[in-house]
């Protein structure tokens, strides 16, 4: 019996979520000229855009994964307080046992009208500080959305096809023991930096204080330029945590033209998030949630990824005979002399 041709337009088109999270493939991998043109500030937004889906399920996955935050914020919020009144003037005390000892007089009430003024209090109950608790297993799940994420926006950066939900199994299934280690130091390291910073920052008005928050500022640039390759060494090298970070620190050195870009590129980015907020508050809320987190990631990893195909792993593809050519260059019918390998790629 005949069939019918199949004809594109009457074929029904896939909805926008099937394109995001199919399994099978959906990012779009580069055709040959596109693979040589240089990851520079130019090609950038052609990078990103061409996977733009692909970067706002990142940005998703990477607020459900990290969700023990959830805990946290909702703490803050004051849900869980209990709200009553104090005292606003710490004469209220000694006042009001006067005036129960020795009785009332129009001095006395006079003060008592001024100094009794309460103000609103929200104290934090048990369920506070088990919810600030519960954030906690952010420690536990930083690592392993950090490094799936960066191992799916690698495979973007080096041209290739992506397959998301597998791309992510994948690379959690192969590193997240490590990955959970590595995640742990580099938010406890965060965290610390943040809380420095906030410390002499409040007590600037001091020259040491003043001094020490500028130390900070430079330090936290450049652990932020460390932690564009943090990831990207996991997923592609199979190096000790000590390696990641020590070679991590060099590559923030060596590629510091290109980290401090992307650098100021993510302040600039939330800036622009801040004034949000600051003018038009839902959209600015709304921005982090689907694409804030992914474009800034984007970012570092579109810097960093170019220096380490450099300097790791270009070399190694490269034989020391006349007329050797780099891996992305060679002729895929050729086959390559077998040699013992100095590294091993993860993927």
């Amino acid at each position: 019996m005949a069939q019918l041709k199949k004809d594109p337009k009457n074929q029904k088109k896939k909805h926008l979520l099937y394109d995001m999270f199919n399994p099978k493939g959906n990012g779009k991998g580069l055709t040959k000229e596109q693979a040589r043109q240089p990851r520079n500030l130019r090609n950038f937004f052609p990078f990103f855009t061409r996977n733009f889906n692909i970067m706002f399920a990142l940005n998703i996955f990477a607020f459900l994964g990290n969700f023990p935050i959830l805990f946290g914020l909702f703490a803050l919020t004051g849900n869980l307080n209990v709200n009553t009144t104090a005292p606003s003037s710490s004469l209220f005390a000694p006042l009001y046992g006067a005036m129960t000892a020795g009785g009332s007089n129009p001095v006395t009430a006079a003060l008592f009208g001024v100094h009794g003024i309460q103000t609103p209090v929200s104290q934090p109950t048990v369920a506070t500080y088990v919810f600030f608790g519960l954030t906690l297993l952010t420690f536990f799940t930083f690592g392993i959305v950090n490094l799936s994420t960066a191992y799916v926006m690698r495979n973007i950066v080096k041209g290739e096809s992506t397959a998301l939900i597998s791309d992510l199994r994948y690379s959690i299934k192969k590193n997240w023991k490590q990955g959970m280690l590595l995640g742990f130091l580099d938010l406890l390291f965060l965290l610390v930096i943040a809380y420095d910073l906030l410390i002499f920052y409040l007590g600037s008005s001091t020259a040491l204080y003043s001094f020490l928050f500028g130390v900070m500022l430079i330090l936290f640039m450049i652990y932020s330029m460390m932690r564009y390759y943090l990831y990207i060494l996991l997923v592609t090298f199979d190096l000790s945590t000590y390696k990641i970070i020590k070679n991590a620190f060099i590559f923030s050195i060596l590629g510091f033209k290109r980290n401090v870009v992307a650098f100021f590129g993510t302040v600039a980015v939330f800036y622009l998030d801040y004034l949000l907020l600051m003018t038009l508050f839902p959209v600015g809320i709304v921005f982090p949630v689907l694409i804030l987190v992914s474009f800034t990631n984007f970012m570092g990893i579109y810097a960093a990824y170019p220096k380490v195909k450099e300097i790791m792993i270009d070399p190694y593809y490269v034989s020391d005979s006349v007329g050797a050519k780099k891996r992305e260059e060679e002729d895929p019918g050729e086959e390559a002399p077998e040699e013992e390998p100095i590294f091993h790629d993860q993927g």
